[in-house]
C-alpha cells in the first residue's frame, strides 16, 4: 500500500514538472484527449454562431490554456474577439493560430481582414492570396470572403489606375 502510494506521489511530481518545464499542456496533465477538446470546442462553436460571445470567449480561452498549441482555438478565439470588436486581440490570436498551424486558411482570412482593416493592404493581401492558395476551390466560407475581397480590390485598384 505504501509503495502505492509513493509511485502515484511520484507520477503525479513527474507530471507536475512536465507541466512546469513546457513539455505537457495542461490537458495532458489533466488527462484531456483531443477528442474531449474538440467536443468543448464544439459548444464553443455553437455559442459563437448563436450570439453568445462572451460564454464563447471563455470556452475558447479555457481552451488555448488548455492546450496553447492549438491552431485552431487560437483561430476561432481570434475571431470571436473581433467579432466583440477587441480587434488586436482578434490579431493576436489569428497570429498565434498562424504560428502553429501556416495553412489556417480561417486564421489567414481573418488576419488578412484585420490587416486591411488597419491599413496594411499589402500585408492584407498577402495573408488572403495565402488563404486561396491553402483552400484553391474555396470549400470553407473564409475562402470565399478573402476572394471577394480579393476581386474587390482588384476592381477599386482598376478603377483608380483607370481614372488616373
Amino acid at each position: 500500500m505504501l509503495a502505492n502510494q509513493r509511485n502515484t506521489n511520484n507520477r503525479k511530481h513527474e507530471i507536475q514538472e512536465k507541466l512546469v518545464t513546457g513539455q505537457i499542456t495542461i490537458s495532458e496533465a489533466v488527462g484531456l484527449n483531443r477528442k474531449q477538446l474538440y467536443a468543448i470546442a464544439r459548444r464553443g462553436y455553437q455559442l459563437m454562431n448563436s450570439g453568445k460571445l462572451e460564454e464563447a470567449r471563455q470556452i475558447y480561452a479555457g481552451l488555448v490554456a488548455a492546450d496553447p498549441f492549438d491552431s485552431v482555438f487560437h483561430c476561432h478565439l481570434g475571431a470571436i474577439h473581433w467579432r466583440m470588436g477587441n480587434v488586436e486581440e482578434a490579431f493576436k490570436e489569428y497570429d498565434a493560430s498562424i504560428r502553429y498551424n501556416i495553412a489556417n486558411v480561417d486564421a489567414l482570412a481573418g488576419r488578412g481582414e484585420l490587416y486591411l482593416l488597419k491599413g496594411e493592404v499589402k500585408k492584407g493581401i498577402e495573408d488572403l492570396r495565402k488563404a486561396l492558395e491553402n483552400d484553391p476551390n474555396a470549400f470553407r466560407p473564409a475562402t470565399v470572403r478573402a476572394r471577394a475581397l480579393l476581386v474587390s480590390l482588384r476592381q477599386v485598384a482598376s478603377h483608380k489606375q483607370a481614372a488616373a
